[in-house]
């Protein structure tokens, strides 16, 4: 299609925006200035998490215009990850809301409000859907998993990184708390990030480039962008570890056709990134 306007004859049917047990189903193709606009909002919030400091007051200005570019092109999924970019980036401006999960509980919010109030972003939501879970999913999952985990660990053991920030995170509890905590954080965090990845991201990717490697990719760098700062791992070495692993997350969300497959192999490796961190306050 030539544009994602939505009329009478081109709109999706009222199911696409509710959670349903299916699959997702590839989003309408946006136009060459919808997708070029999309590529951008993207590339925008991917400098504005490596370089806050220097480039955050510039990225929120070219978001701004981006999101009122993809306004006037009528391009809906270049609205969608305009509007959602521009919000993260306003709300990390703002002290309180950089601590975890409220960085991006609170854009997710925000924008999750927009898009249900907002019936032609609502009718175009097409990733909210669990997918399948079958055979041609479990062993690319359980890859995941153990290539991640392994990872994790190996970086911890050999770089010796300062987690003093992450550790900070954790409260004093009683040891039996742990496990629950460590499910607690995993299952929250790893929704969040799933739902802007391999949810929103990912969804505008496939309308601008096409369910290819090109979107799998694009999504994965941002991924790693998003942890480059202070991800655990990060730095350059983090970058190119989250990098190789959103790639796998991509895959797993491309061949489930949805995001409970990802978020269980995403849930997995927080999990494991908790028990590192527990077993050095256990320790000390």
């Amino acid at each position: 299609m030539s544009n994602v306007t939505m009329t009478a004859n081109t709109k999706p049917s009222m199911e696409h925006s509710a959670f349903f047990l299916g699959s997702a189903t590839a989003p309408l193709r946006s136009s060459r200035a919808g997708a070029a606009i999309v590529l951008s909002a993207i590339g925008a919030l991917s400098l504005a998490m490596i370089a806050p400091g220097t480039a955050g007051k510039w990225v929120l200005v070219a978001l701004a215009g981006l999101f009122l570019m993809a306004i006037v092109c009528k391009a809906i999924y270049a609205t969608h990850v305009a509007l959602f970019a521009l919000i993260w980036v306003l709300v990390g401006f703002l002290p309180y809301f950089q601590l975890w999960p409220l960085y991006l509980l609170v854009p997710l919010a925000v924008y999750g409000a927009a898009v249900v109030l907002t019936p032609q972003l609502r009718r175009s939501v097409r990733w909210l859907h669990t997918g399948h879970f079958g055979p041609d999913v479990r062993p690319l999952v359980l890859a995941t998993v153990i290539v991640s985990s392994a990872a994790l660990v190996t970086w911890a053991a050999l770089t010796k990184p300062d987690l003093q920030r992450h550790l900070a995170l954790i409260p004093e509890m009683p040891l039996w708390i742990y496990p629950l905590a460590a499910m607690g954080f995993a299952s929250i965090n790893a929704a969040m990030e799933e739902i802007v990845v391999r949810g929103i991201m990912m969804e505008v990717l496939d309308s601008a480039l096409g369910e290819t490697y090109w979107s799998v990719g694009t999504q994965a760098v941002s991924f790693a962008a998003l942890h480059y700062l202070a991800g655990f791992p990060s730095g350059a070495l983090g970058f190119l570890m989250v990098l190789v692993y959103g790639v796998m997350l991509g895959m797993v969300r491309r061949r489930s056709k949805g995001l409970l497959a990802p978020w269980v192999a995403h849930m997995t490796a927080d999990i494991t990134i908790f028990s590192i961190l527990a077993v050095i306050l256990i320790r000390a």
